[in-house]
């Protein structure tokens, strides 16, 4: 219920965007909602930095279990980016997706152009984190302040979708939207099994800590209320990893090219309908935001179904 809840509040934001953008005109306001876009952005990685270091005993975590964590995480997102570029369709599934500007110049400029904005999204990220934990500055810092900040960004997202003419039915058209979420599953799952071979973890408990998806507060939480505390802490850490990586390979793979969206899309997991939601449309096109929300909405709702599944 809670779940589905959280789902209902995120989609009235971007539904009371699309209401305003109709309302004063779909030809208004296009800059200010881009530009409230990549701020919010900014906003919510620096808090989720200033967030991360206000849980208790964060650093003593990172320390003895970030090791286990950081393993898991790569090689859950490695089966899933397998699995994604294997099975996606080559040809004619890509029609929607929008090709990302790329700069002329020497190799270093090109390999700059690249890197450069993941660099500054995981820049923002760390930054929060060292301030949050060396500095008595956030002290004052609610982390329901992520949640509000959240709803603004969609409420923006809202309002892009009407002035950007998002067309539902052609992105819909395209069969293979349908079998993102599997390639998601699947992926991570086959990097779970890898898992399992190279840390002191069964099959059945890495692939149960990599459930969340990059949901890292409901795994987290779930798998310690199941009775399994170091377990729960792992999947935190796993799943916030997921989270953090997916800023810095979502442009490295719009720098790719079209081919690339699928493996894009399952990196971010349940983030990709809030979070990592404006970083993909800037790379892949506006036109990709739907299927990135479909994504983003089934692997949340199959995250608390699944993980109680392994313990």
């Amino acid at each position: 219920m809670d779940t589905l809840w959280y789902l209902a509040r995120l989609a009235l934001a971007v539904a009371m965007g699309s209401a305003v953008a109709k309302l004063v005109g779909s030809h208004r306001f296009v800059r200010t909602a881009a530009t409230m876009q990549m701020v919010l952005v900014w906003l919510l990685l620096f808090f989720m930095g200033i967030n991360t270091a206000s849980i208790e005993d964060i650093t003593v975590q990172m320390a003895t279990i970030g090791l286990s964590a950081l393993v898991i995480t790569i090689l859950g997102l490695a089966g899933t980016i397998l699995v994604a570029l294997l099975f996606s369709p080559k040809r004619g599934a890509d029609e929607f997706i929008a090709i990302a500007k790329r700069k002329e110049g020497s190799p270093v400029r090109r390999l700059w152009d690249i890197v450069k904005e993941p660099l500054v999204l995981i820049t923002i990220v760390v930054c929060g984190l060292l301030l949050g934990l060396y500095t008595p500055l956030f002290g004052w810092f609610d982390p329901s302040l992520v949640s509000y900040l959240l709803y603004v960004l969609l409420f923006f997202v809202g309002m892009a979708m009407v002035q950007r003419k998002i067309d539902f039915k052609a992105v819909f058209a395209n069969k293979s939207l349908v079998l993102l979420p599997l390639y998601t599953i699947f992926g991570t799952y086959l990097g779970a099994i890898v898992a399992a071979l190279l840390t002191p973890y069964t099959v059945k408990e890495t692939m149960g800590m990599l459930s969340g998806f990059g949901w890292y507060s409901l795994s987290g939480i779930l798998i310690s209320d199941l009775g399994y505390p170091v377990l729960g802490s792992i999947s935190f850490l796993s799943n916030l990893l997921r989270e953090s990586f997916s800023f810095f390979l979502i442009p490295l793979f719009g720098r790719l090219g079209r081919r690339y969206y699928p493996p894009a899309v399952t990196c971010g997991g349940a983030t990709t309908m809030d979070v990592t939601l404006v970083l993909l449309s800037s790379h892949f096109g506006m036109q990709t935001m739907v299927a990135s929300i479909y994504h983003g909405v089934v692997m949340s709702m199959a995250a608390p179904l699944l993980i109680p599944l392994f313990f």
